[in-house]
């Protein structure tokens, strides 16, 4: 039981590269995939549902800040209702928002592969933690990101069990 807790919390802070450790603590195959899987399942929710709430209070924030800005006799409107609206929805400041390299990359395969091209290729491009916080950071909807996610980590996660187990046997390790 504690090597699959071992596994588990691995898979929680690595997300896919836990598997080969699930099997050095001599874990069979399919328990330390179902055990690395569940750890990162509970760290992509995690990592989701904290970003879209931070996502959120930073839109209320600069909806907060830009509506201040405008004046009431303004010609976007009395209580500055465009301000507040230009700024949660697609304005060239949303184009601004992640404007870093990961940034960047993220958005490319995005626009690129869509919500399920983002969700296979991010674990691998991002890791298991940022393709989860640059997908819920990118205004991706928290379910359909968390389906694509899982299906991108399930689809790595056996990949590099089979690599794992090869290189294993190769070695003699295990």
């Amino acid at each position: 039981m504690g090597r699959f807790v071992w596994t588990l919390l691995a898979g929680f802070a690595l997300g896919t590269p836990a598997v080969p450790i699930g099997l050095s603590l001599s874990l069979p195959g399919p328990v330390a995939l179902f055990a690395v899987l569940l750890g990162a399942a509970c760290c992509v929710v995690f990592a989701v549902f904290a970003m879209e709430r931070v996502r959120l209070h930073w839109q209320s924030w600069r909806a907060r800040r830009n509506s201040a800005a405008v004046p009431a006799g303004s010609a976007k409107g009395a209580d500055g209702a465009f301000a507040v609206g230009a700024a949660l929805g697609g304005t060239p400041a949303d184009d601004a928002r992640l404007s870093g390299r990961a940034g960047r990359r993220a958005r490319r395969v995005l626009d690129r592969y869509g919500v399920v091209g983002f969700g296979i290729a991010g674990p691998a491009l991002f890791g298991t933690w940022g393709s989860a916080l640059l997908g819920a950071a990118l205004g991706i909807p928290r379910w359909r990101l968390i389906r694509a996610l899982m299906t991108g980590i399930a689809l790595w996660c056996t990949v590099l069990l089979f690599a794992s187990d090869a290189a294993f046997a190769v070695f003699g390790i295990g």
